[in-house]
């Protein structure tokens, strides 16, 4: 079981785990990546990349709810810029 340094930051792991979730089918379909991304207008959205059986991966994003958005200024983006891609 993990552990988690508060309630918040468990809530948001939560949240992300079931945001993915939404997005994975029963055929198989499996987390590449993931990592939250800051917006110009300030707001965020949670970025995954899931693969098939043949390995096509497939972007998809999910606005982070706003309870998070500090979370992820005050832990997250220390040492992850927001405009940081992914590389391919």
């Amino acid at each position: 079981m993990l552990e988690y340094l508060n309630d918040l930051q468990e809530r948001f792991f939560t949240w992300c785990d079931n945001a993915v979730q939404d997005h994975i089918d029963s055929r198989g379909t499996r987390l590449k990546q993931w990592r939250p991304r800051k917006n110009p207008d300030g707001s965020y959205e949670l970025v995954f990349k899931l693969a098939g059986r043949d390995e096509t991966a497939a972007s998809f994003s999910v606005p982070v709810p706003e309870e998070f958005h500090q979370l992820l200024e005050r832990e997250y983006f220390i040492n992850h810029p927001p405009d940081e891609e992914e590389e391919s």
